[in-house]
């Protein structure tokens, strides 16, 4: 296998997207970079705050990315309705590269347009920016595209088809940017693509004559990135544990790798009773399985899961299928997985997965509500090993407190009640504070540049619950000087 890149997600902005207005996270080794191009061995990052503060909203965006960066189109009926349907939604995010002992750093900055009458997302303007390290961060390019054939008028018209930059004279010799771009863009615009990050424009970067000093630049950011988002970058929405707690399939997720191949994604695990499932896909699954079980006797003392050929069929094309059953033993007693806990079923899913972080330093995994399930005491414990020992990049949503205790408070980042600035790390605790009671704290007294919590709904829900019960009845409570000021402005 040629030599990996190393990708890390140094920063994210959220501009108009679902209830933030704007929010910017700098992640662990955003200072390190900056400054000495250098990661961490440390980069994991929890989000925590209220329901509906921009804690799933930060992990649908980077969901968008990662179907961009792959060369996909970003479906549209997940996120339809979280792009702002006048401004539209900006997502912008910047990363670090490695490769060959070169580094460099870059700024991916999309603009999103939802088209309802063709129910699709659209890339309504791409930019990438780039920079090289040498002493300090050179170099800066820039390229920046708007597609003209989302209109399809465009198509029969003598449309300008051309990067905008900057430096459109450094760009002079990079062939890739100037033949062929009208086809390239009415493919992108067709089938709702990245203009930078699709198999097309991938393989004319590969075919161009990368000696050329700038060329061979913007290859390596763009392939680097690409190879990310396929290869490397995996996220956990919160409907993989609709699937578990329906008991229908347990999505397991996978990366494994060796010097020939990387392979990476989500292989469901028949639940329901027998399954069948095709031949390749079960060759992969029994070796996933087979991997989660070394580190799950580790964390379920005596727990092992089987899973078991009980016959072969073919189907109609004459290809193999395996007829499975998955199946619990501990103690020696066994029986099927359907009828573990919720909590057994979703370390089996994600374990895989953070088997990976742990061991490789290109992974980057995303997890919507980390702790869905889990004992607490268990999730710290698995926090804290990856905290010390994980190479890899792990940004989790959650509402168990346990990681106060066994992260750093420079790895949490708070959402807030402010739309226009959403995400903020805490300030002012003391080595003797415990960080859970100092979260707390600042929950209720405040001392943050931005409020963590609106604590005059706590006030408003005895008098919601009195209402909705009698709402005929005029209900008589003592509020509060900040719950009467809100009620004032337009609260009900």
């Amino acid at each position: 296998m040629e030599e990996k890149f190393l990708v890390r997600i140094i920063k994210n902005e959220l501009v108009n997207f679902k209830n933030v207005n704007y929010g910017e996270i700098r992640y662990t080794n955003y200072s390190s970079v900056e400054k000495n191009a250098m990661l961490r061995k440390n980069d994991i990052i929890g989000i925590y705050g209220q329901n509906g503060s921009g804690k799933t909203a930060l992990v649908e965006a980077l969901d968008i990315l990662k179907s961009i960066l792959s060369g996909e189109e970003v479906p549209y009926e997940p996120y339809e309705g979280l792009i702002d349907l006048v401004a539209g939604t900006r997502l912008i995010t910047t990363f670090y590269i490695e490769y060959m002992n070169r580094k460099y750093k870059a700024c991916y900055d999309v603009m999103l347009k939802v088209d309802r009458n063709e129910k699709k997302i659209k890339l309504a303007s791409e930019k990438l920016m780039y920079w090289d390290r040498g002493a300090t961060w050179k170099g800066m390019r820039d390229l920046e595209f708007s597609n003209p054939y989302y209109n399809q008028n465009s198509i029969l018209e003598d449309v300008s088809v051309e990067f905008q930059t900057e430096h459109k004279k450094e760009f002079e010799n990079v062939t890739v940017l100037e033949k062929g771009m009208q086809n390239l863009a009415v493919f992108c615009a067709q089938r709702n693509f990245s203009i930078f990050f699709n198999d097309l424009f991938l393989n004319k970067i590969s075919e161009s004559n990368e000696e050329k000093c700038e060329e061979k630049k913007l290859a390596t950011v763009i392939k680097g990135l690409s190879s990310f988002g396929k290869l490397y970058f995996q996220v956990v929405k919160i409907n993989q544990l609709a699937d578990i707690n329906r008991s229908t399939i347990l999505p397991v997720n996978i990366h494994s790798e060796n010097e020939n191949f990387v392979m990476q994604g989500c292989l469901p695990l028949v639940m329901n009773g027998r399954g069948k499932i095709p031949e390749s896909l079960y060759i992969q699954l029994k070796s996933a399985i087979e991997a989660i079980n070394i580190a799950l006797k580790a964390i379920v003392p005596n727990l092992h899961i089987e899973l078991r050929n009980i016959n072969e069929e073919p189907d109609e094309q004459g290809n193999k299928n395996i007829v499975v059953e998955v199946y619990s033993i501990r103690n020696g007693k066994e029986f099927l997985t359907r009828y573990e806990s919720e909590g057994i079923k979703r370390i089996i899913s994600l374990l895989n997965y953070l088997i990976a972080l742990y061991n490789y330093p290109q992974i980057c995994l995303v997890v919507d509500e980390l702790d869905s399930g889990i004992f607490e005491y268990l999730l710290g414990e698995i926090l804290g090993v990856l905290n010390d020992e994980a190479k890899g990049q792990l940004i989790f949503t959650s509402h168990n407190l346990r990681a106060f205790e066994k992260l750093d408070i420079k790895n949490i980042i708070c959402t807030t009640i402010n739309p226009e600035n959403r995400y903020i790390r805490l300030v002012g605790k003391e080595k003797n504070h415990n960080p859970r009671d100092f979260y707390l704290r600042t929950i209720t007294v405040g001392g943050q540049k931005e409020e963590l919590y609106d604590e005059a709904d706590l006030q408003s829900i005895g008098y919601a619950f009195r209402k909705a019960c009698h709402p005929e009845r005029k209900v008589k409570i003592k509020f509060s000087d900040q719950f009467k000021k809100k009620l004032q402005n337009g609260g009900e």
